[in-house]
This record gives structure tokens, C-alpha cells and sequence, in this order.
């Protein structure tokens, strides 16, 4: 079962500015949108405060409720269900731009329902496939859709349009938004043929890519995520493709100031597939993956990465070991971490970490099973979570 999904796209969140503007906490991205980090530093604007939707009384704490139900593609693609290998982007205006196989959608937490919006653009050579794409809302508002065919979304006419293309399209690495307004592409594999250290970044003032620092090592599936202080941490891995045949435990730093990359220390266990959620105190929690390439094994341990020390130590391990889960930090620092695949089989259990205590606890159950499917969190701190042909909201 896990062999064929060896080469999907592993799901990372990465809209970790837009999370912490959610949270209202000292690491709000008006706090370093002023600070430059490269010779082409853009300014973010000030984001438009989002509507607070009343959430319905009949949710309860810790349990999850269906909500409506994603428009459905004309045929499954896969053979996971519909809506498989998506992302979803939140908009300034408080709505989930949603892009799964039946093209780009519209959540709108208010009234719980998704609806149709711009189609995606295609080509014969690159078709939309949402498998391969990545999605990153930008400081002016609009969704930078990275994949065959790299396009914009602008929410204001509802409609994609051309971009620059990277020089490399990267279908198992990453990207995140730094503080300046820039997107780091990070490479992997490219044309699921080999898998690459080539970075690149994105400039929206331009619309155009440049190249950038080349990580120490090719490697894929692994974890991204951008710290308080502006660097991204890439942790783990895999480079089966290059001989490695297993996973990485290492992990490096980017610095958008001086465009290069460098070690840092080392995770306690080896790990790919995993989720990285950076946490209120600015520590960063790895957690769950698969720690060996040639049976799919995952792992119920998790770790915390210090940037003040560099260093990772042990933290409470989750109930189940879990790959390819999600996972969303909450508006009271805990996080929420649900779905992904067991040694047998996917899953649809949940669980909950506490920073303060360092625990993990069982929380109520998604409605179906999900693996490599988005969440993301809501205004009102709900969390939204669609796969798998429909969406639960999670209520914390």
C-alpha cells in the first residue's frame, strides 16, 4: 500500500506568517515585514484583518463535524478517493482557496460550503495536476501556484494567470514565504527522475525566479519550515534515487541575507514524510514520518529543534505511529495532528500535543480516513481538513 504512494508530494504547511498573525502573538508578520534579507527585499503589506464567522453551538470541543462537501472531480484520478493530494491557501478575506482534481474551489466558513472559482491554467506538456502543486498566499493577497504550469490566483477577479517558470520544476520538494515576500522553492525530485539541491527564489515585484544557495545534499520529502528570525529549516529526507536508501536524520539552515545554507544539529531519529509545525515558543515540532525507504515504516516519535541551540531533543512520542499526517498549530499554542498512514493502513484518528507538557492525547476522529490532504486554520480557530471526497472542521 505505501509503495505506491512512494512518489506523491508530501503536504507541509508553510503559511507559518499567516498562522501566527491567526494567533495574534509577538511573531505577527507586521513585526518583520520591515526587515530585509536579500538585495531584493519586499515589504509585505498590512494584512486585511479576516471576518470572525460565529461558530454553530452544536460543535464540540475536541471532536471533529462535517462540513460541506468538495465539488467532486468527473473521475477519480487515484485510486484514494477524490480530492487526494491537494492544498489549500487561506484568503485575506477569510474564505480556503481549495485546488484538489476538480480544479480550484472556494470554502467560505461562514455559510460551510465550497463553491467554484477560476479554472487553473494548463498545457498539453504540463497538465494541473494538484499531486505536483504547491500553493503559498502572497503578501499582496494573491495565491502563487507552483507545479507544471506556475500561475497566480487573484481572489479579486477570481482568475489564474501566467508567471515565471523555476528553471527546474521540483515535484517532491518544497516552498515556503519568507519574511520579506519572497518564496523559496527547495528542491527535489525533478520529473520524479532524480532528486536535487537546487533552491530557487521567487520575486513577486518581478514575477520571475533566481537561483540561490544549493542545500548540502539531494534529497526529498522532507520537512520545511521558516523560523521567527527569518531562516528556513529543512530537517530529514530521503535520496533513495541517489543511492541513499533511507532517511536522512540531518538538518540545514537557509538565510535569505546571504542566500547560502549550512548544518545544523542533527535529529535524534531519521525521518521523512514527517510534519514540522513551528510552535509559539519558536521551537519547531518534528513529528511522526518513516524512518526507512525500504519497507515504509513509520515512527510514533517526535522531536523539538531549538534555534537558539541548534539542537533537537526528545518529546513525548504521538499514540500512533503515523506518515504523510497533518498537522496545524491551534490558537493556544497546542498541535493538532490528524490522519497520515499506519503500518497497515491509513487512518482517521487525531491527537493533540501540549508544548507545556510535552504530550501527546487521543482527540476525537475525522469522519473518513485521510492521508497527503490539507488542513489549515480558520479565523474563528476552527480547523478545516477536506480529503478523501469531504471536509470535517475540527473544533478545538
Amino acid at each position: 500500500m505505501k509503495s505506491e504512494r512512494s512518489t506523491r508530494l508530501a503536504i507541509v504547511l508553510l503559511t507559518i506568517p499567516l498562522v501566527a498573525g491567526c494567533l495574534g502573538s509577538s511573531s505577527s508578520p507586521t513585526s518583520t515585514a520591515g526587515q530585509s534579507f536579500g538585495q531584493s527585499a519586499i515589504p509585505l503589506s498590512t494584512p486585511t484583518p479576516h471576518p470572525t464567522p460565529t461558530a454553530s453551538p452544536t460543535g464540540v470541543s475536541g471532536t471533529f463535524t462535517t462540513t460541506g462537501t468538495p465539488i467532486a472531480p468527473p473521475a477519480d484520478p487515484t485510486a484514494n478517493g477524490p480530492n487526494y493530494d491537494a492544498s489549500m491557501s487561506l484568503l485575506k478575506d477569510g474564505e480556503v482557496l481549495y485546488l484538489g482534481y476538480s480544479g480550484a474551489q472556494l470554502y467560505d466558513p461562514a455559510t460551510g460550503q465550497f463553491r467554484a472559482t477560476g479554472t487553473p491554467m494548463s498545457s498539453p506538456d504540463a497538465p494541473f495536476d494538484p499531486a505536483l502543486d504547491q500553493s503559498i498566499l502572497l503578501g499582496d493577497g494573491k495565491v502563487l501556484v507552483l507545479g507544471g504550469d506556475t500561475q497566480l490566483y487573484d481572489p479579486a477577479t477570481g482568475k489564474f494567470t501566467r508567471t515565471g517558470d523555476p528553471e527546474e520544476f521540483q515535484s517532491e520538494g518544497a516552498a515556503v514565504l519568507l519574511h520579506d515576500g519572497r518564496v523559496l522553492y527547495i528542491g527535489a525530485a525533478a520529473e520524479g527522475e532524480f532528486y536535487g539541491a537546487k533552491c530557487e527564489l521567487y520575486d513577486p515585484a518581478t514575477g520571475k525566479f533566481s537561483p540561490t544557495g544549493s542545500m548540502s545534499a539531494q534529497k526529498a520529502q522532507f520537512t520545511a519550515t521558516v523560523l521567527r528570525d527569518g531562516r528556513v529549516l529543512v530537517a530529514g529526507g530521503t535520496n533513495e534515487d541517489q543511492g541513499g536508501g533511507g532517511a536522512f536524520s540531518s538538518a540545514e539552515l537557509y538565510n535569505p541575507m546571504t542566500g547560502k545554507w549550512a548544518k545544523t544539529g542533527s535529529m535524534k531519529a531519521p525521518r521523512y514524510r514527517a510534519t514540522a509545525t513551528l510552535l509559539s515558543s519558536g521551537k519547531v515540532l518534528i513529528a511522526g514520518g518513516d524512518d526507512d525507504e525500504a519497507d515504509d515504516s513509520p515512527v510514533v516519535t517526535a522531536e523539538l529543534y531549538d534555534p537558539a541551540t541548534g539542537r533537537f531533543t526528545k518529546t513525548g512520542s504521538m499514540s500512533v505511529a503515523r506518515d504523510w499526517a497533518t498537522a496545524t498549530l491551534l490558537r493556544d499554542g497546542r498541535v493538532l495532528v490528524a490522519g497520515g498512514g499506519t503500518e497497515d493502513a491509513d487512518t482517521r484518528t487525531a491527537e493533540i500535543y501540549n508544548p507545556s507538557t510535552g504530550r501527546f492525547t487521543v482527540t476525537g476522529s475525522m469522519s473518513v480516513t485521510r492521508i497527503l490532504n490539507p488542513s489549515i486554520l480558520l479565523p474563528d480557530g476552527r480547523v478545516l481538513i477536506v480529503g478523501n471526497g469531504s471536509a470535517d472542521l475540527y473544533w478545538p
